[in-house]
């Protein structure tokens, strides 16, 4: 355990926690320009969250939610961490990537995620700790379930094919994202 971690001398805690309230991860990704590390979050029915994490900080699930869960009713409380950016309704959130390479000129430096209940590729233009813009950049393949920017430089997605029943193995495929020359 690094002896930096945020509650490694602090009596009663665990010292392997970098940071809590979590709901539930999915995604995590550094940023190449701030070197902050990012996150996907499944909320409750809706509440779905983009989060930067930092050390000891308290994000929060379990008293505050943007989603709708019973018993939690508030949105904020004082110490703990807002969302960067939320979905409501859900998208389902899963694997993140930052877009570092050289295919897509347009896209350096921007935040992709996959998308299990919203059935896409979503990007994310990022300034410093803000989403700028976002962008579906497909919708109509089946549940994403990650992506990730390959050795050559390409962004690849794994994907849930439409129209399976979620309880049973399903069909997918690996698919790999190639600009049109223009």
């Amino acid at each position: 355990m690094p002896a930096g971690n945020p509650f490694a001398n602090t009596p009663n805690a665990l010292a392997t926690i970098w940071s809590y309230g979590h709901r539930n991860p999915q995604g995590l990704a550094w940023d190449p320009v701030t070197g902050k590390l990012w996150e996907s979050e499944h909320g409750p029915m809706g509440g779905d969250e983009i989060n930067i994490i930092e050390p000891g900080r308290n994000y929060g699930w379990g008293v505050i939610t943007m989603g709708i869960q019973p018993g939690i009713t508030k949105r904020s409380e004082p110490g703990m961490e807002q969302p960067i950016v939320y979905f409501t309704p859900t998208l389902a959130p899963s694997g993140i990537a930052f877009y570092a390479g050289d295919k897509y000129p347009g896209w350096k430096n921007n935040l992709f995620m996959s998308a299990l209940a919203g059935q896409q590729l979503r990007r994310l233009e990022i300034d410093g700790d803000k989403v700028t813009h976002q962008e579906t950049v497909f919708n109509q393949f089946g549940r994403v379930h990650d992506v990730i920017v390959g050795p050559d430089g390409y962004l690849y997605v794994t994907l849930q094919l439409p129209g399976q029943v979620l309880s049973q193995s399903t069909p997918g495929m690996i698919a790999r994202l190639v600009p049109l020359q223009q």
